[in-house]
């Protein structure tokens, strides 16, 4: 009995509990340094997001038709290892050593400074689709659209080169029908000379086929313009007006004209320049018909060309 008062004594003396204050407040001090990641020497996890997925050791006739771009990598280490640290810093990345078409499920590798170690990676697999990587030559369509200012009509177009090379995987360059550019001539008031002009590569029913390589990329292209052209008839004007002639005849009775279209629109004949019949007659015998057989000049409209200037006309004189 007294024995077991002597250790309940023990443990209420001061000293004791002095001791226990001093070892709680080591154990709290521990604690609470323990989870401060500022603290010198103490190791903190650190996550960094879109880090691009990179690829070695693609075979030189394959290419990656289908993997996920980023990824995501946790570090650990100690604080100051993360200074300065930025995802241009790491790289993950998939070996792709004697791979061949098809679908391949790659376990993803990390590397990280010194000082920093990789803990996790997300997704830690990836699943890649390799394609052979072909060439084939393809001709070159041009698809030329809009309307020249003006009323210009194209006359002529040319365009090089006649054909190219198509590369990319296998199962694209399959589908690829032909490859086309497009120039909008919307506006143009004057001769197109070399104009570069992007190619596309496009299926069957003209969609373009993205992820493909066109060589070269562009095509030069040539349009020559003209004004519009139209063929009208001759009219033959005799003075005095209410004269008349007998067996008329006009050649060429057609006459092409060539000109902006709003004037060209406007005109439904060329007239020639009057024939004075007075000064035909014959003063000794005028009751005498007599054959005229006369080169007369016609009348062209201002800003117009023709493609004659001139027409023949023979017609009987009468009373």
């Amino acid at each position: 009995m007294g024995e077991e008062k002597e250790k309940r004594g023990f443990f209420e003396r001061p000293l004791f509990l002095k001791i226990l204050s001093v070892f709680l407040a080591i154990i709290l001090w521990f604690f609470v340094a323990g989870n401060n990641p500022d603290r010198p020497g103490t190791e903190v996890l650190r996550t960094f997001n879109d880090i691009p997925l990179v690829v070695r050791n693609l075979g030189a006739d394959l290419l990656v038709a289908e993997t996920v771009d980023n990824v995501t990598l946790s570090l650990q280490g100690v604080q100051a290892a993360f200074d300065g640290l930025t995802p241009a810093n790491l790289e993950a990345y998939v070996d792709l050593s004697g791979r061949k078409e098809g679908w391949h499920e790659i376990r993803i590798n990390a590397t990280a400074p010194p000082g920093v170690s990789v803990v996790r990676i997300e997704p830690p697999r990836v699943n890649i689709q390799l394609d052979d990587l072909i060439s084939r030559q393809m001709g070159v369509e041009g698809n030329i659209q809009g309307r020249p200012a003006g009323g210009l009509v194209m006359i002529e177009s040319n365009f090089e080169p006649g054909y190219v090379f198509v590369q990319g995987p296998r199962r694209k360059v399959d589908r690829t029908e032909k490859v086309t550019f497009l120039l909008d001539l919307e506006g143009a008031d004057e001769d197109i000379i070399a104009r570069p002009a992007t190619l596309y590569p496009v299926d069957s029913d003209n969609n373009i086929i993205k992820g493909l390589t066109v060589v070269p990329e562009q095509a030069d292209v040539w349009v020559e313009f003209e004004l519009p052209r139209r063929e009208v008839p001759v009219e033959v004007i005799f003075l005095p007006e209410e004269a008349t002639v007998d067996s008329l005849s006009v050649e060429p009775q057609i006459v092409e004209l060539q000109g902006p279209k709003d004037l060209l629109d406007q005109i439904d004949s060329v007239l020639t320049e009057p024939i004075d019949l007075n000064a035909l007659e014959d003063p000794e015998d005028p009751e005498v018909p007599e054959e005229q057989f006369i080169l007369i000049p016609l009348v062209i409209p201002e800003d117009m060309e023709a493609s004659r200037y001139s027409v023949r006309v023979r017609f009987f004189l009468t009373e």
